[in-house]
Formats: C-alpha cells, structure tokens, sequence
C-alpha cells in the first residue's frame, strides 16, 4: 500500500508530466483530504488551470491545516486580487 508521501509524490510526477485531472484525482483520496501538503498542491494545479473558486479552497483548507503556511496565504491573497480586479474603462456603463 502507498503511503500519504507516495502519493503526493506521484501526484506532483503528473502533474509535471501534464496530466493535472490525473495528479487530482491522485489528491482527491480519502487519506490525503486532511494532509496539508496534498491540499497546498491541488490548490497550485488548480490555480495553474485557473479554477480560482477551487484553488482557493484548496489553499484555505491547507491553511486551516497548517496556519503557519505562507505559500498558502500568498495564493490566497493572489486570487483574491485576481477575483477582485476591476477596470474600470471596461466596465464603465
């Protein structure tokens, strides 16, 4: 049986080799739901895919997880400045 860090392992092989669906269903399992490390990645693949929604909740929960994670915060603050922007010549009615 692989371990948490196998899998993690294997996940972030994939995802470099180009198969992110392949590293998150690899994430996705029951006994990574919990591990901060396989939540910090999904949240980078996710946000490599520009799933924001999802991205940010990955790097939420990995901060619940581990509140001293700065990675996670930075990402967190990343995709709120993304998901708050507005410009203004663009939308002005």
């Amino acid at each position: 049986m692989r371990t948490e860090k196998d899998l993690i392992i294997e996940a972030e092989k994939v995802w470099k080799e180009g198969d992110s669906e392949k590293a998150l269903n690899l994430l996705s399992r029951t006994l990574l739901k919990e591990h901060p490390q396989a939540n910090f990645l999904s949240g980078e693949i996710l946000y490599n895919n520009q799933k924001w929604g999802l991205a940010l909740n990955s790097f939420r929960h990995c901060l619940q997880l581990d509140p001293d994670n700065k990675a996670a915060q930075t990402y967190i603050d990343l995709i709120i400045n993304i998901l708050g922007f507005f410009h203004t010549d663009q939308f002005n009615p």
